[in-house]
């Protein structure tokens, strides 16, 4: 199954609240609207007209619980960005307990999780077109993953065709800035 790479230097699973414009990973989309997302707190003070479904992986959520506790004077981009990666990690860690799990009632916490995004993700018709939030973000994860990814074979799904593109697009990258320069000769 092709992979595309797009959107790599952008924050995984980025979305913009469409009342706040606060860029957010999880968020409450609109079933009906195009394009309208809105952040959890603007879904639970304001609320919208149509039907809305909860999308992420909770990234968010996790972040807010981390930065309660106080930054000691560290800058808050800093610590919100420590606990981006730490909820990152977390998610590849369900990611790859999920795969092994051969439990249907398996205790940890986000295995049952996990499972359905996975399964979500190989039957979306919506996939290709780039146009199911679930699947973008199933996507972006394990691109993340891919790219430290030293295990052969891996179980994350799709990460041997990512780390494929990835390499093709470092070798291009290199003929790119090299080729041009090779003695003559």
């Amino acid at each position: 199954m092709p992979v595309e790479l797009r959107g790599q230097g952008q924050a995984l699973g980025a979305h913009t609240c469409s009342e706040c414009k606060q860029q957010v990973e999880s968020r409450w989309h609109c079933t009906e609207c195009e394009d309208y997302d809105l952040c959890i707190s603007c879904y639970t003070t304001k609320g919208h007209a149509h039907e809305m479904v909860k999308v992420g992986l909770g990234l968010d959520e996790e972040a807010k619980e981390g930065d309660e506790g106080g930054n000691q004077g560290e800058p808050q981009f800093r610590s919100l960005r420590e606990c981006r990666r730490q909820a990152i990690q977390r998610c590849i860690q369900s990611l790859r307990h999920a795969r092994q799990c051969r439990d249907a009632t398996c205790s940890q916490k986000d295995c049952q999780k996990m499972k359905r995004v996975v399964l979500h993700t190989k039957s979306c018709q919506r996939k290709t077109s780039g146009g199911c939030p679930v699947c973008k973000q199933f996507i972006a994860l394990c691109c993340h993953h891919a790219k430290h990814c030293q295990e052969n074979p891996c179980l994350v799904p799709l990460c041997l065709n990512i780390k494929q593109k990835l390499r093709q697009r470092r070798l291009q990258l290199r003929q790119q800035r090299f080729g041009n320069h090779l003695p003559q000769g």
